[in-house]
């Protein structure tokens, strides 16, 4: 009996001693019947007569004025008990619990700190306060936890509120840490919905915790949906605020650079960003670099960042030996730790090499080109080798980092499928026309209705640009594209001194009618007569650049260059720039953001299965080794390659993850992951209460709780839908005892209302 009754009410103990006050009112009753005697008398008679004619009316309203005095005892004692009741399926005879699901904001803002507590600590005391609560009232209460980073697999599903639970959530949450990813609140609810949903239980509630940033509500508006949602049927909801105050951070928001160029003892500039989310100005700010966890001599300084605001910094960096290097860099810590560095992995060569094939076995322009882009490797890092066409169908490509294919008249179909190979996996192809290319076979063969190795079909023969009029006039009219960033600018003396007099067009009829409609094929330079010069567009993941005038000063029939542009100091800016744009495509060394995997496809015939994988030192690094699984591919010809296929997941914590792969003949190769906390989580600006009940409509069922308030949990009432009609019934009941009491009882006419 003891345990029925505390399934079924909050303050059970009180249920047994008030039952015994529903005899009062029968007590009361027959001692009202015994209070008089027995005397006989003449006028008696009479009434004693008229009495046994309406006895059996009397007697019934008697007893039914009995029996509402009886409910109202036993309403007052509902009341104080605090019963669990389900009206419309009766729960009370199935055991009717309430359900407490909490949704447990783990994103990396919520590693949001002020003094020594962070928000993701606030949430976790004030889940151990409600189970705490609720272990007042054993085996009447559920409770669920999603914690949003693994809201497909719950910490607790709809366990019973006991001594036991609370020690086994005690455990966990004291090694639950806040992850440092960008999560969805809304996939927390979801999986609360699906939860509450199946689930019959009389008082349905949603503790959803979180420190409530603008950014949540304002740019994911299916958050405030799903909440409206669930406010609609008949769930309670909580929304429980961690953080009190917005506050300032400022944030590393980039660390990048043409990694793939990156050569022994020639400097590697990086660029660094940080942004001031706060709303004052911050100074002297001081970023410190690193390089295989040892500090650099220098410091990296930041004199104001405006609020609000985002500032870049360039700064170089020397590798004296090759292989894979990390680097990061980091500023003091502030209200969020977790963007205050920022990581990158780097593999340097001893040289990068770059192929040159020139369509001329007696030309020069190579020069021009080897000149331009390695003087001397030790100053630029670059390692061309000049080769003819047939070696392009004779030796693999993917060693090389871009190709340059000059004055090509044309291409073996073998040499042709080589290429389009490289640049779909990412390789840099650069044209540069000449006298001896063939227009037709260009137009047929490479451009393939704009799906080849060149951007757009050429006219039939090669047009002269006339002598310019006026010295005011230039032959190179350059874009904003990154390529010309250093010298764009109308009155930039290293553009002014180039002349062109001889290029290849572009088919007018292409220009007129499908220039527009071709997709990824952009002009970035054109000629004094806006004639495009250079084009730029993609295949695969690669870059092409297309230049319609020859790599260096090759003589016309009359005696002329086709061009001057190398002998001008422009043309080694622009191919030192395009050796580091066209390379980005392909890097494989930039980072990640947190909770991405890592995905392994390995050839089979190379590696074995056996992959081991350290996590970053910053973090206390740990080995884990992973079994990859054999699986057929196929690539886009139809050849099917046995490959090994694995993933890795648990990449939450910021840093580099090195690599082990272990080949066939059982050497090493080692590879570097850099994972970055995500930019997006940096904005620490919280919605306000107004702001947040005006997304979800104020809906009754929808209650704010500020951080640091818990008086909610004490107050929280398992049965207090039941209470609002028990008070109802309770109101409705005494008015009716009233009435019924008046009517049975004497009331004499006073002597002024006889007269």
């Amino acid at each position: 009996m003891e345990a029925w009754l505390t399934q079924h009410f909050v303050n059970s103990a009180l249920v047994s001693t008030g039952a015994l006050m529903i005899a009062a009112p029968i007590i009361i009753h027959l001692i009202n019947r015994f209070q008089y005697k027995r005397v006989q008398f003449a006028a008696m008679e009479f009434l004693l007569q008229s009495q046994q004619t309406n006895q059996r009316r009397v007697l019934i309203e008697q007893l039914l004025l009995l029996l509402l005095r009886i409910i109202l005892i036993i309403c007052l004692l509902l009341l104080i008990g605090r019963l669990i009741l389900d009206p419309t399926q009766m729960s009370m005879f199935h055991g009717a619990k309430s359900h407490h699901v909490i949704v447990l904001d783990d994103s990396g803002s919520m590693r949001n700190a002020w003094g020594e507590q962070t928000g993701f600590q606030e949430g976790l005391q004030v889940i151990r306060k409600i189970a705490s609560e609720g272990a007042n009232r054993p085996n009447t209460e559920k409770f669920s936890l999603i914690v949003l980073s693994r809201a497909d697999a719950p910490l607790f599903l709809q366990r019973d509120i006991n001594e036991e639970l609370i020690n086994e959530l005690d455990a966990k949450l004291s090694n639950l840490n806040c992850s440092h990813q960008s999560l969805d609140l809304n996939q927390g609810l979801e999986a609360a919905v699906d939860l509450l949903n199946e689930d019959r239980a009389i008082i349905k509630t949603l503790h959803l915790i979180s420190d409530f940033r603008k950014s949540d509500w304002q740019e994911k508006k299916g958050v405030a949906s799903t909440i409206e949602k669930l406010s609609n049927s008949d769930t309670a909801i909580n929304l429980i605020k961690t953080v009190p105050d917005s506050q300032s951070n400022l944030a590393i928001t980039e660390l990048s650079g043409a990694t793939e160029v990156a050569a022994v003892d020639v400097p590697l500039r990086l660029r660094i960003s940080l942004k001031n989310f706060g709303e004052q100005v911050a100074e002297d700010v001081r970023v410190s670099a690193f390089v295989d966890q040892t500090k650099l001599p220098m410091s990296i300084v930041f004199d104001k960042i405006e609020a609000g605001s985002e500032i870049s910094q360039d700064f170089d960096v020397v590798f004296n030996k090759p292989g894979l290097h990390e680097i990061n860099v980091s500023l003091t810590n502030d209200a969020l730790d977790g963007d205050n560095e920022r990581y990158m992995a780097i593999n340097v060569k001893p040289s990068n090499p770059v192929l040159i094939v020139d369509g001329n076995p007696s030309g020069n322009e190579w020069m021009y080109i080897q000149t331009a882009i390695a003087p001397d490797a030790s100053t630029t890092g670059f390692a061309p080798s000049v080769e003819n066409v047939d070696y392009l169908r004779r030796h693999p490509l993917n060693q090389f980092k871009n190709i340059y294919l000059l004055n090509v008249a044309e291409l073996p179909l073998d040499a042709i499928a080589a290429l389009e190979k490289f640049v779909s996996d990412g390789g840099g192809l650069i044209w540069f026309a000449g006298p001896s290319l063939q227009p037709a076979f260009y137009n047929e063969k490479l451009y393939k209705d704009g799906i080849g190795l060149f951007p757009a079909p050429l006219e039939m023969s090669t047009r002269e640009l006339p002598v310019r009029e006026s010295s005011t006039t230039v032959d190179l009219n350059v874009s904003d594209h990154p390529l010309f960033s250093v010298f764009a600018g109308q009155d930039n003396p290293l553009i002014e001194a180039v002349t062109i007099s001889r290029y290849f067009p572009i088919s007018e009829q292409w220009l007129q009618t499908k220039a527009e409609k071709a997709s990824g094929v952009n002009v970035i330079a054109t000629l004094r007569n806006r004639a495009p010069l250079i084009l730029e567009h993609r295949l695969g993941k690669g870059r092409i650049i297309t230049c319609l005038t020859s790599a260096g000063p090759v003589m016309t029939n009359e005696g002329e260059p086709w061009n001057t542009w190398a002998f001008n100091p422009s043309y080694i800016v622009f191919q030192l720039e395009l050796q580091k744009y066209l390379v980005q495509s392909r890097s494989h060394e930039q980072a990640e953001i947190v909770g991405a995997p890592i995905p392994f496809s390995l050839d089979a015939s190379r590696f074995s299965d056996e992959i081991e994988i350290q996590t970053p030192v910053t973090q206390g690094g740990r080995t884990i080794r992973l079994k990859a699984s054999p699986e057929e591919q196929s690539d886009t010809a139809g050849n099917s390659t046995l490959q090994l296929v694995t993933a890795y997941r648990d990449t939450d914590q910021p840093g580099v993850y090195t690599v082990q792969l272990k080949q066939q003949d059982q050497t090493i190769e080692p590879r570097m992951y850099a994972f970055n906390f995500p930019v997006s989580e940096s904005n620490l600006e919280l919605a306000t209460t107004d702001e947040l009940m005006n997304e979800l409509g104020n809906s009754k069922q929808i209650q704010i709780q500020e951080p640091g308030e818990f008086q909610w949990i004490q107050g929280q009432e398992a049965g207090r839908e039941i209470t609002n009609a028990i008070l109802l019934i309770l109101f409705v009941l005494l008015i009716c005892e009233q009435l019924l009491a008046y009517r049975l009882s004497y009331h004499p006419k006073t002597a002024g209302a006889a007269a």
